[in-house]
């Protein structure tokens, strides 16, 4: 739902309703006429085509279906005052009425003008990709800088663009802003309609069996749900994430700085093995392969930075000769056409194999006592935004996650 098709103080209206349980009361404390009130009411209901609000003579109660929209409503205003805050500085958080007056002269336009330039590359490139007009869209930052009272804006060498601060409240605005997708989703479940979308971001070497399994299992008892899955690196996708346009990644756990903003459920621990074609000629080994056999092979290795990558180099650190790993790639299916067409070898995971594996193109070279205790696993989980709230579609899917996790634990 396009957050320009709403109107944010028709919306504060209802939350406003909502608490005072009275028209009457709600628009004498927003200086409306109840006419106006209701009229506006009518609108939001006829938007997220839902009945909101239940009107009795001594006043009105949220539906069941206002309770929903109430919380992702509460959830989308605290995060726009927090990013506000963060941005007028340490003297407007200690005074939220600072925040609050600044905050009621913005609209969703100019919030999805910011969020829509931060991520283009200039006024006419976002104006395109909005739908409006370049001169429209700079009118719409500029008359939301005004609101602000801080510079957001500054001039580039393509145009004007989001500073530093711009930047920074844009992406917790687009993540406000997913809030009322959630409560789109979540109304359609409260009338048994599980459409909603579930945006999975998969590192490359985390998809086969859990992700597979997990989507299946999701779509046999919800066959109406979308599933839309992206890939790409680590920093790639935790950006993503951060921003909204994820709404899970699934793949091996980061810890310290990589995680700012975001929580992580381990599910697995994954141990590591060396990877060849059937033939290979160190699966003859009766004995398993050596560390110094092993280090002169020729290697397909992860790109550097990833966890998969700090375990292999590891595993022949202070080895006297370093192997040769000429092809760097996350790709898992780069790597299975190199080594079935070489005699290469690679360091993957039993479970990222398992398919490979199961129909003889891919096998797991057998090693040393000494090699197995230096190959060393990697921690395969979820990583999430801290605040995220995840709809019951969304939740179910996560067990769906959880269950395939605990199956593959046993192979």
């Amino acid at each position: 739902m396009p957050a320009t098709d709403l109107n944010l103080r028709h919306l504060r209206a209802f939350m406003r309703v909502c608490e005072f349980g009275s028209l009457n009361r709600a628009a004498a404390e927003l200086n409306v006429s109840q006419p106006s009130l209701s009229v506006a009411l009518a609108g939001i209901e006829e938007r997220f085509e839902a009945i909101l609000l239940t009107r009795y003579a001594a006043g009105s109660q949220p539906t069941t279906a206002g309770e929903v929209l109430l919380v992702r409503l509460r959830r989308m205003e605290n995060q726009l005052s927090s990013a506000l805050g963060q941005a007028l500085g340490s003297s407007s958080q200690r005074d939220p009425t600072i925040i609050a007056k600044s905050l009621a002269r913005v609209t969703f336009r100019q919030i999805e003008a910011l969020i829509t330039l931060a991520g283009s590359g200039s006024i006419t490139q976002a104006a395109r990709s909005g739908g409006t007009s370049a001169a429209a869209l700079h009118r719409s930052l500029h008359d939301l800088q005004a609101n602000i009272g801080r510079a957001i804006l500054v001039r580039s060498a393509s145009g004007v663009a989001p500073n530093a601060l711009g930047r920074r409240l844009a992406t917790r605005w687009q993540i406000a802003l997913t809030e009322l997708e959630q409560a789109v989703d979540e109304l359609r479940e409260i009338e048994g309609r599980m459409e909603g979308r579930i945006k999975i971001a998969s590192l490359p070497l985390a998809r086969t069996l859990l992700l597979a399994r997990a989507v299946n299992q999701l779509l046999m008892a919800h066959p109406s749900a979308r599933v839309e899955v992206m890939d790409g690196s680590y920093e790639l996708l935790s950006q993503q994430l951060r921003i909204g346009t994820s709404d899970i990644l699934i793949g091996a756990l980061r810890s310290g700085n990589d995680l700012g903003g975001l929580r992580t459920e381990t599910l697995f621990e994954d141990p590591y093995a060396i990877v060849g074609r059937p033939g290979h000629p160190l699966l003859t080994s009766s004995s398993g392969a050596t560390l110094d056999q092993l280090a002169r092979q020729e290697w397909v290795a992860q790109r550097p930075g990833t966890p998969i990558r700090a375990a292999f180099d590891a595993l022949f650190e202070g080895s006297g000769t370093p192997p040769s790993a000429s092809i760097e790639t996350s790709s898992l299916v780069l790597t299975r056409a190199i080594i079935l067409e070489s005699d290469r070898l690679s360091m993957l995971s039993r479970r990222q194999i398992a398919i490979e594996e199961r129909e003889n193109l891919l096998s797991c070279v057998p090693v040393t006592k000494e090699v197995q205790s230096r190959l060393g696993s990697r921690t395969i989980g979820i990583t999430m935004r801290e605040n995220w709230l995840p709809s019951r579609l969304q939740a179910t899917f996560l067990e769906c996650i959880r269950d395939a996790a605990a199956n593959l634990a046993s192979i």
